[in-house]
């Protein structure tokens, strides 16, 4: 049966979205703590429809607690009261951290509000107990009644994003001195800004305020505002307004001249005060109207185009609410960025998702999706909402298509650079959602919620790397079209669902694996990771590898497709170095399934490749002829000539770690080569030998 929505629990529900976005994205504007506590009592109250209430803050300086904002309240009641953070309920916030429910009259501290019922939240700066926030009575239509666990809930989410706003309000009344971060928050914003002393002359400008301007950053600092706009008196006339005044002037859609050039601009003039409120100059805020366009540019890069033009032509579009229709929902991710990220520095880790997004997201708009939201190293992309049409199944499919072709093209790129290569899954659903508008008036997102929403995101987690997954309901839309191949796969259990999801899985052109291409771009990012302080385990160690491999599998009449497997797990079986030398065996089989994937390997060649690698660790352990050469050929120079050289280079490298006297490294030698056998007939047949006369030379010497 269809679920009816309660018209009544989604507005509530856009209600608590609202106050909660508002506390997000609106409380960090706010520059006065007062202003910001007040704020934040109020919007409580209205969403949770408590009739009264109060935040304290505490005094750092003891244990007591002042109200710092209150709403409905008789604050000449609570005189003499003494809020003590060690005392009643404030012992049990301060000790928990947790919001708490009670009833008034069983508290001593607040029993003289003359309300029934409280509902207490802690408010925090950090970890430490900054101050809480206080509801009273919850009022509906039956009357006064206790606060829920909802309530609870509700009211502790409020607090953590006000605990946040309130400390970055902190910080920034700390920093409101410091010149750099003043420059560099002028010189980040695309509103022309610049500043006058109490002289007039201008001591900051940023690079938006010179280009409105027309003039260099260093032919208008150092000059009296009047001498820069001698060309234009209702500038100056603002400037000297607002220096009399000390209140903000404001003008809009002025035009204005410098240097030749003309520019439509809004702008403001703001005194500019010290901490003790004393005026030290003023800050002039031009817009440029002209940017308008650039505006509209931008905007595009985030939603579709056909989503910007229709807002610019239709502002009932920007109205909070939502409806029902038909939509189909595509959410891609990257498979393994975390942990890969965790081997990259923060800059390049950055690097490579605006890379990947910039590629995936003019896939997006060219298919007409609306790109939903980034999550991280993930997509959601909306297909039919708000408009629709015929084909957004199929575009939603054929974006699938092409982000996983084209990032077959990026990840060989990468490898050329080297640089670890991404691979991605995605799901797609198709089914009822509810579109629309939630936030604020301020601050709005476009999206779509529902069921068929939540289904699109687990089919995403269901799917392999280099996979795309589709719904049943999203394949009966596009069976009839020719181009879409599809391979039925086993029906999944997925959270939320009693029955299994039928699903399928969208085929797509893959290029033939080449093997040679693949050698070169592992080749090169050994190179160029491989720690240079190594001495044995070099790019010169496994280039031997991949020699005596395929010597050894010649003599072993090995076909040749598998001497090419054999050859790619040698140059990979040695890449685990780069990140942890102690298991560079797991790492490297780790690397090698990202680079193959990436690299469209097919799939049951990959655990073949991953499992010679992982049979060089010592003691080594093959269970396959493939797996005794690539164990041989890691080994192989016990048995040939140049095994004194091959020695020195591994204690030199040894060395880097621990110190190894020239004795323990004789010791080390003995037991190794004593334990160690050759697995294969030709390298007992060719290496022994040689391998047994090095042995009785050490021996040798540990007897003298």
């Amino acid at each position: 049966m269809t679920k009816q929505f309660n018209i009544n629990e989604l507005q509530l529900k856009y209600l608590e979205l609202e106050t909660l976005l508002d506390i997000t994205n609106e409380l960090s504007s706010f520059e006065n703590i007062s202003l910001l506590l007040q704020e934040i009592l109020i919007k409580s109250c209205a969403v949770l429809n408590a009739s009264s209430g109060m935040i304290l803050i505490h005094n750092e300086n003891s244990d007591l607690f002042q109200i710092e904002a209150e709403f409905n309240i008789n604050v000449e009641a609570l005189k003499g009261v003494i809020f003590n953070k060690k005392r009643g309920f404030f012992n049990d916030i301060y000790q928990n951290r947790k919001a708490i429910q009670l009833q008034i009259l069983d508290d001593p501290f607040l029993s003289k509000t003359n309300c029934t019922y409280g509902l207490i939240a802690p408010l925090l700066d950090k970890k430490e107990l900054a101050g809480v926030i206080i509801l009273f009575d919850k009022e509906s239509r039956a009357g006064i009644s206790a606060f829920d666990e909802s309530d609870t809930n509700m009211l502790s989410a409020i607090a953590t994003q006000a605990g946040v706003a309130y400390n970055n309000i902190k910080l920034i009344e700390n920093i409101k001195e410091a010149k750099t971060f003043n420059d560099n928050v002028m010189q980040s914003i695309v509103t022309g800004v610049f500043t006058t002393n109490l002289m007039g002359e201008i001591n900051h400008v940023n690079r938006a305020a010179a280009s409105i301007i027309n003039l260099a950053r260093e032919e208008v600092i150092g000059n009296h505002y009047e001498y820069v706009f001698e060309s234009n008196e209702i500038i100056n006339a603002l400037i000297s307004k607002c220096e009399e005044a000390l209140e903000t002037i404001s003008e809009s859609e002025i035009q204005i001249n410098c240097n030749g050039k003309s520019t439509s601009v809004n702008i403001s003039v703001s005194p500019l005060l010290n901490d003790q409120n004393e005026p030290i100059g003023s800050v002039v805020a031009m817009e440029d109207l002209s940017n308008l366009d650039k505006l509209k540019s931008t905007f595009k890069k985030y939603v579709s185009k056909q989503i910007v033009d229709q807002l610019l032509v239709n502002d009932e579009m920007l109205n909070l609410g939502g409806q029902e229709q038909e939509a189909t929902i595509l959410f891609s991710d990257i498979r393994g960025f975390t942990s890969m990220s965790e081997t990259m520095p923060p800059n390049e880790v950055v690097e490579t998702l605006n890379d990947y997004f910039n590629l995936m997201i003019e896939i997006i708009f060219k298919f007409n999706g609306t790109l939903d939201k980034i999550i991280g190293d993930a997509l959601m992309v909306i297909y039919g909402a708000p408009n629709s049409s015929e084909k957004d199944t199929e575009n939603a499919v054929l974006t699938a298509i092409e982000m996983q072709e084209k990032l077959i093209e990026f990840n060989q790129q990468r490898i050329i650079h080297s640089k670890l290569p991404i691979t991605i899954g995605i799901g797609i659903n198709r089914g009822k959602v509810i579109s629309g508008n939630i936030g604020s008036r301020q601050q709005m997102n476009f999206t779509v919620i529902g069921d068929s929403v939540n289904l699109a995101s687990r089919l995403c987690s269901v799917a392999k790397s280099d996979e795309i997954i589709v719904s049943d309901a999203v394949w009966k839309q596009i069976k009839t079209n020719k181009i879409f191949k599809s391979r039925k796969l086993n029906p999944v259990k997925v959270k939320g669902k009693l029955k299994p999801i039928e699903i399928k899985e969208i085929l797509y052109k893959r290029p033939e694996f080449n093997y040679e291409v693949a050698y070169a771009l592992i080749e090169n990012f050994l190179i160029n990771h491989l720690p240079k302080e190594y001495t044995y385990h070099t790019i010169h160690h496994i280039r031997d590898v991949v020699v005596q491999c395929e010597r050894i599998a010649k003599k072993e009449k090995i076909n040749k497709e598998d001497i090419l497997d054999l050859k790619l797990a040698a140059w990979l079986h040695d890449v685990g170095y780069i990140w942890e030398p102690l298991r560079h065996e797991a790492r490297g089989a780790e690397y090698a399934t990202t680079v193959l994937n990436a690299l469209d390997f097919p799939a049951q060649k990959i655990n073949r490749i991953t499992g010679m690698i992982m049979a060089t660790k010592i003691p080594q352990s093959p269970k396959n002829l493939l797996e005794q050469i690539i164990c041989d050929a890691d080994l192989d120079y016990l048995g040939r000539e140049g095994y004194e050289e091959n020695s020195l280079l591994l204690l030199q490298e040894l060395r880097l770690k621990k110190e190894v006297t020239e004795l323990d490294w004789l010791k080390i030698q003995d037991q190794f080569l004593t334990k160690h056998t050759y697995f294969t007939k030709t390298s007992n047949a060719t290496r022994n030998k040689l391998k047994a006369e090095v042995m009785a030379k050490i021996k040798s010497t540990l007897k003298k």
